[in-house]
């Protein structure tokens, strides 16, 4: 690093303090320290939701999914658009409705009884400090990583752990309104980091720009949709229509909650009103599958030309390559801030989120209830630097692998997502059959790997299936409380044939809302042409490839057309 590079990160590093700092007030109770008193903009919301999930380790996975399997290689993250555009159409408007501070205080409304008790207490330790600490680990890694190629002569891990320091600093300080707006402020400056990478990798003498680039790549490197018939890309078609019929509604992911879970609802329950809820996470729907993506994938086809003979475990890193062999003095300074930018927006939402369900649904509910507001701020404080250290910890000593880290989410996770998405459509869905949904997931994936039940391609469709029959088992012979079931339908306004005729049933009036549940499948639909026909479209502009393209750009300019007419009249 040169003097301007290192002037560069210390300004960033400041205005990051500055914009938190300036954008909040001085926390005094525990709903503006966590859903910032529900007052933010749509905007500021889903932007804050994109940095989130943009974390040190995104580029680098986008990388090394393009060195393994080429472009079409994305699909391992695309098909989530499908569950968070069911996010933004039907469970968006159902989060704010409710009322609630965090998502896992939504199964008090929904269920009641001594099993919303236990679950709420599972759930805000399961999430808030398991999985929790295991996210942060991993980012953790991604960035040490990160540190060891760019910064050889610092100690990575001394470097990473003043970084995550820095992050609870300003997290601690400021609360969830400071940090939305520092991460809108970091999203943008890490996105032009990443355009301006592009470009100037780009025009590396070795590569000759984006036309000479695409001829020297081979074709199937560059096909959109998986190829059974290619010899390069081995993203299976059956791995991909896993994906996309059942991945994206059975399996638990960060960012990709089904039903809208974890910091999206967060997010959410921040925003103004219900339809600022709806354009917060359509903005985050565009925003993080449809314009983030292709700077990644020109890095990585740029690296994969430069540097082909990269292990797989190495491929990630051919992006940090791309950087230190292409950027010149004062470019460099900027995209290593810009995955600070990223890195820091992530731990600071992790941190403050995993802490309000530590707070506000084990520690006040079950621990201490009768304490002033200040206390639990001042308890939130220390759980922050907790997680923050067991991170860091999990990080240096335990964790080795950020893919198998992923891994492990989406399959000791699968299934867990029906009892999540069924609790809003089935009222007989309870507190104990969506415990089950957590805990059998979890219980399959060791049983499996041990065992070597089934291959590992198969083990998404088996969990699921399993976890499903045994929470409709369980919720079969457990009952709800009618009052709360009540309360939750009134209040939430919860879609679909199965309320109406349990309202019915109960002679309650049946509810109606501003869209109807036909017209938000139908968004749902249009939503997605977009966001894939969009994502297409500039790939074949960008790669100079004109076949599809005229039926890209009309199904993109209908689906938007479309979205206007069912949902901006509204």
């Amino acid at each position: 690093m040169h003097t301007l590079d290192i002037v560069i990160v210390f300004c960033f590093l400041l205005l990051s303090l500055l914009f938190a700092v300036y954008s909040s007030r001085k926390e005094k109770t525990l709903q503006s320290h966590f859903q910032s008193e529900g007052k933010l903009s749509w905007f500021i919301s889903g932007t804050a939701m994109v940095a989130t999930t943009f974390a040190a380790d995104t580029p680098l996975a986008v990388t090394e999914l393009v060195y393994q399997y080429g472009i079409s290689g994305n699909w391992f993250w695309w098909y989530m658009a499908i569950g968070s555009l069911f996010t933004v159409y039907v469970f968006a408007p159902l989060w704010k409705r409710s009322g609630v501070v965090t998502d896992v205080e939504l199964v008090n409304l929904r269920y009641g009884g001594i099993g919303s008790k236990f679950l709420r207490a599972f759930k805000a330790l399961y999430l808030g400090l398991f999985l929790n600490v295991i996210i942060l680990a991993w980012v953790n890694l991604a960035m040490q990583n990160i540190s060891e190629v760019l910064l050889p002569s610092v100690n990575a891990k001394i470097f990473v752990s003043l970084l995550c320091f820095f992050a609870f600093i300003y997290t601690a300080w400021v609360g969830l309104t400071g940090i939305s707006y520092t991460d809108t402020f970091q999203f943008f400056f890490a996105m032009g980091g990443c355009v301006l990478l592009a470009f100037l990798a780009l025009q590396n003498p070795e590569i000759g720009g984006i036309s000479q680039l695409s001829q020297d790549i081979s074709k199937e490197v560059l096909n959109f949709f998986p190829n059974l018939h290619s010899n390069y890309s081995t993203l299976s078609i059956k791995k991909f229509f896993l994906l996309i019929t059942i991945a994206w509604w059975a399996s638990w992911y960060p960012g990709a909650e089904p039903g809208g879970g974890g910091y999206i609802a967060q997010r959410i329950l921040a925003t103004k009103n219900e339809k600022a809820s709806i354009l917060s996470s359509l903005w985050f729907v565009i925003a993080h599958y449809f314009i983030r993506p292709w700077p990644w994938i020109i890095v990585a086809l740029v690296s994969l030309k430069l540097y082909p003979n990269l292990s797989p475990a190495q491929a990630g890193k051919g992006f940090v390559y791309v950087m230190k062999d292409t950027l010149p003095t004062g470019a460099f300074g900027i995209l290593l801030a810009s995955f600070l930018a990223a890195y820091l927006s992530t731990i600071a939402n992790h941190l403050n989120w995993g802490t309000s369900y530590i707070i506000l649904d084990f520690y006040k509910p079950y621990v201490q209830s009768q304490k002033s507001e200040q206390h639990y701020l001042l308890v939130s404080k220390f759980t922050e630097i907790l997680l923050m250290s067991l991170s860091l910890l999990v990080c240096f000593f335990f964790l080795e692998s950020i893919s198998g880290t992923w891994k492990f989410l989406i399959e000791a996770g699968a299934g867990v997502g029906f009892a999540l998405v069924a609790r809003w459509f089935l009222p007989f869905i309870t507190a104990w059959g969506e415990l089950a949904g957590f805990i059998v997931p979890i219980c399959i994936h060791f049983l499996a790997r041990k065992f070597q039940l089934w291959e590992e391609d198969s083990a998404l469709f088996f969990n699921t299936f399993f976890t499903i029959l045994i929470v409709l088992i369980i919720s079969k012979f457990t009952k709800n409380e009618f009052a709360t079931l009540k309360e939750f339908y009134l209040k939430v306004k919860p879609p679909g044939i199965f309320w109406k005729n349990w309202a019915i049933q109960n002679k309650l009036e049946v509810n109606s809302s501003s869209l109807s549940f036909t017209q938000s499948l139908v968004l749902v639909f249009s939503g997605l042409i977009l966001v894939y026909s969009g994502l297409y479209l500039v790939g074949e502009m960008i790669l100079g490839i004109t076949q599809g393209f005229y039926i890209a750009l009309g199904l993109f300019c209908i689906s938007i057309f479309g979205t206007y007419l069912l949902f901006a009249k509204n």
